[in-house]
């Protein structure tokens, strides 16, 4: 069972409103993007969707969501100013929060996506990745509890000393990113979506 203290619970629904406003902005972006660039709606099938839009849009896009993600990181680093621990437990569940309201908010502005199956160009770096809606909120899910498991455990690391002595862990979390991101890969080329390769490395 996960026990929170009061510290977290206040700090997390700070990070809750925060993330769920940004989930708002970027969705917002999405809207102004389709009615200038894709008027009949979205009809994401591959990389060549983007076709639409002009290369330095894409790349003011890509410049956006590099700056969202420095955003987040600087929130999780005044929240825990030296436990680098909590600081990794508030980035996650800013960014799953980020996320999963994003979509929230589409479907309350244009009704999209209709199904959580439907394609979308999940992220731009370090070049487009397209997927179902549902593999990211699943991922996000993942990652809230994760985060709070995290926060309830109490554990501390301190030192950057101390965050190098947990490499083997590093070295799941890159594990399982990769297998996740075959399967985004995969689905690109119109090959396949492992879903396999997704819930292996969410586990």
């Amino acid at each position: 069972m996960v026990k929170l203290e009061r510290e977290d619970i206040f700090k997390l629904t700070g990070l809750l409103f925060f993330a769920t406003a940004m989930g708002y902005s970027e969705s917002a972006v999405v809207v102004y993007l389709r009615e200038l660039y894709y008027q009949d709606g979205f009809h994401i099938i591959s990389e060549l969707s983007l076709k639409a839009v002009p290369v330095r849009i894409l790349i003011t896009e890509a410049g956006r969501e590099v700056a969202t993600i420095i955003m987040l990181i600087s929130l999780s680093m005044l929240l825990a100013r030296k436990d680098w621990l909590k600081r990794f437990a508030y980035f996650l569940f800013a960014f799953s929060i980020w996320d999963i309201t994003y979509y929230v908010w589409l479907f309350v502005l244009i009704r999209w996506p209709e199904s959580l199956l439907k394609s979308d160009v999940l992220f731009l770096i370090p070049r487009p990745w397209v997927g179902p809606v549902i593999a990211p909120i699943l991922i996000s899910i993942s990652f809230i509890v994760i985060s709070l498991m995290i926060l309830s455990s109490k554990k501390q690391i301190l030192s950057f000393k101390e965050l190098l002595k947990m490499w083997k862990y590093w070295v799941y979390i890159f594990v399982a990113i990769w297998v996740i991101i075959s399967a985004f890969m995969l689905w690109e080329h119109r090959i396949i979506y492992l879903w396999n390769n997704v819930i292996i490395g969410i586990f």
